[in-house]
């Protein structure tokens, strides 16, 4: 009774002091005033839930200290019957559908290709971007699990944007312009997630993630697409993991307080990243989500982040983290040329070398029973090994986070350096090069009171990144220099509208000889959550 009278009390006396706040007019001078009040009240919350729980336990000993005393062990009610495991699923997610359009890329239209979207590209309209059901709850005190599949996914041989380009018909003369493109289909259901959080203590501070879950590397990577405002995550960052996720161990220690923390940026509509500890350590394969490992070399990462409350009620998070271990590239024949990355690649001097299988330049295996390539050493067109490099290249990169969260005006910033595979100018060998590139994204949270038309989001994101796009094939040079202007609405909490107008300038990636490419885009997303 004393707590709740202290509740109760602390509410009265904040609630007079919000009834106590100046005129509409005056309610701009007074925004920090509020933000204060909503931190001491969360932190007197926090106070009063712990108060509560240690006059709980207290009650309990006390209650069977009197048990063992009196001899009975008899009580007048049964307790609840435990829950079965199935009962504490829980299911929800969210589906998005995407609308992109090219308004200009002048000479390049045929080379606008991402890797980040795969409907981006010409004669692209509608595209069921994701559509994704989240499998999760509680086993018992110690053990939760989570499991999402993806019902949208394009695994290699689905249907793509990119067309298949040929020089000539069989009558000699210029081949369809547009090129040619499969017949087959997509939207295939493919394992996004799949894990258990093993729990050491009481508290969940202390736990070991294992199975295929999201690697602890930048924030933008841990933050789910659900939350995002733009519509890919910034490759300078995002290149490090294919699906930003992999499988491997996870150790996460979060103390008490911060995993409220965590949990209420990402309910309050803050953008979080979610609980991924403030400290990360975890050991994985490296060659991506749903690919077979192909070396006996594993990664390594490690994490930390610290975010504080300040007395005004807002928060800035800061972290570092980095990566290390080898990586093996994939490998398809190219006709190689000069002028990668730049509007000119392509070109191919006389006596070039002709269609072949870039050069792994990494240590490899010289037996050729090995379980890792089974057929190497192949001759590639110009007389070299074509496969080698069965150990894989280095690859490592470090990165630092900064995050101040939309109260009302948000910024995030991150950037990374590294090395890590790269096609070389020649076209001809796989390389271990460096890499570096990052990303700012502004932006501005309105909560209209006044008509209740919703939640706004406007904001700017600028990208860069200089280095080997490691999960296309032949590891190829990316160049990226983007601005993106966009909006997102949120007239429900459960419906989402995101409007972006994209200028790029980038490679593509996705098809050789690799050309840099500008392009104007105006793109479109809705997003329902369920």
């Amino acid at each position: 009774m004393l707590i709740e009278f202290k509740t109760r009390a602390l509410a009265g006396v904040a609630l007079g002091a919000l009834m106590a706040l100046p005129a509409p007019g005056a309610l701009a001078d007074t925004a920090s005033e509020i933000r204060a009040l909503k931190a001491r009240l969360g932190k007197l919350e926090v106070q009063a839930i712990k108060e509560k729980e240690e006059a709980k336990a207290h009650a309990a000993s006390q209650t069977a200290s009197a048990g063992h005393s009196s001899g009975s062990g008899a009580s007048n009610s049964s307790p609840p019957a435990p829950k079965h495991w199935y009962e504490r699923i829980s299911l929800r997610g969210y589906t998005q559908m995407r609308y992109n359009d090219i308004l200009q890329a002048g000479p390049y239209y045929n080379d606008v290709a991402t890797p980040g979207d795969r409907s981006v590209g010409p004669r692209q309209n509608f595209l069921i971007r994701r559509a994704r059901l989240i499998f999760s709850g509680d086993i018992s005190d110690h053990l939760s699990i989570y499991i999402q599949p993806d019902m949208a996914s394009a695994p290699g041989g689905a249907f793509s944007s990119t067309p298949t380009l040929a020089a000539t018909s069989l009558y000699g003369q210029q081949a369809n312009a547009f090129g040619t493109y499969n017949t087959n289909t997509g939207y295939f259901v493919q394992l996004r997630d799949a894990y258990a959080d093993i729990y050491f203590d009481k508290d969940k501070e202390f736990r070991v993630r294992a199975g295929q879950s999201k690697i602890p590397y930048g924030f933008e990577n841990m933050q789910s697409s659900q939350n995002r405002l733009a519509l890919d995550r910034a490759e300078a960052i995002n290149s490090c993991c294919k699906d930003e996720r992999d499988l491997g161990l996870f150790f996460y220690y979060t103390p008490k307080h911060m995993r409220t923390l965590f949990r209420d940026l990402v309910k309050n509509n803050l953008k979080g990243s979610g609980d991924y500890g403030m400290f990360a350590f975890g050991v994985y394969n490296g060659q991506g989500a749903n690919r077979i490992e192909l070396n006996k070399n594993t990664h390594l990462v490690a994490r930390f982040t610290y975010p504080h409350v300040f007395e005004n009620g807002q928060i800035v998070e800061a972290s570092v983290q980095g990566y290390t271990g080898r990586f093996v590239p994939y490998v398809a024949a190219i006709d190689p040329s000069l002028y990668g990355g730049t509007f000119l690649a392509g070109y191919r001097p006389p006596g070039y070398p002709g269609n072949g299988i870039p050069f792994v330049n990494a240590p490899g295996y010289g037996n050729l029973g090995n379980y890792v390539l089974t057929t190497y050493p192949r001759a590639s067109a110009w007389g070299a090994a074509a496969v080698n490099g069965g150990q894989g290249l280095k690859d490592e990169r470090v990165a630092v986070t900064g995050v101040l969260y939309p109260q009302p005006f948000g910024l995030r910033a991150e950037w990374n350096w590294g090395r890590g595979p790269v096609l070389d100018d020649t076209q001809t060998t796989i390389n271990s090069g460096r890499l570096h590139g990052g990303y700012v994204e502004a932006t501005y949270k309105y909560e209209d009171q006044e008509f209740g038309t919703g939640t706004w989001f406007p904001f700017v994101k600028w990208q860069h990144f200089n280095g080997g796009q490691k999960f296309e094939n032949n590891a190829p040079r990316n160049k990226v220099y983007e601005l993106d202007v966009g909006l997102e609405y949120q007239p429900l909490p459960e419906l989402e509208f995101a409007l972006i107008y994209s200028k790029m300038n980038r490679t593509n990636v996705l098809q050789a000889p690799y050309r840099q490419f500008h392009a104007d885009l105006m793109r479109a997303q809705l997003q329902w959550n369920y």
